[in-house]
């Protein structure tokens, strides 16, 4: 990790609600990243591998999201559930439903906002 410098006056410290302080920046670059598999690297990280992955895996199950955590070799994984290795969507993924469309970044951005708009009302 590094730190950057900036003018306090830029910050918001405003807060819409306790969101996934954790799990929520982690799982959207992860969803971004549109990859089939993904490694965490914790080495520049103060988290505990057992308790990130406890925290991941109850935000991924609230927001049904198509991810499965894993840990093997003593690293934490991240997988996706509704692509292939190639990116193509993966028929019935879930229990025998229509298959969804792989998520863009465009679409997490899209759904995190909604999620963060609903928290404010």
């Amino acid at each position: 990790m590094k730190f950057v410098d900036i003018d306090p006056k830029e910050v918001d410290t405003s807060r819409a609600a306790r969101r996934g302080r954790v799990a929520y920046p982690i799982v959207k670059g992860f969803m971004e990243r549109n990859v089939k598999m993904s490694k965490l690297d914790l080495t520049d990280t103060s988290y505990n591998a057992v308790s990130l992955r406890a925290n991941l895996s109850l935000y991924i199950q609230r927001h049904e999201m198509p991810i499965k955590i894993f840990q093997a070799g003593g690293e934490l994984h991240m997988m996706r559930l509704d692509i292939d290795n190639d990116g193509n969507p993966i028929d019935n993924w879930e229990t025998g439903g229509e298959a969804p469309k792989p998520l863009t970044p465009a679409a997490v951005n899209e759904k995190f906002k909604a999620e963060k708009a609903q928290a404010m009302k």
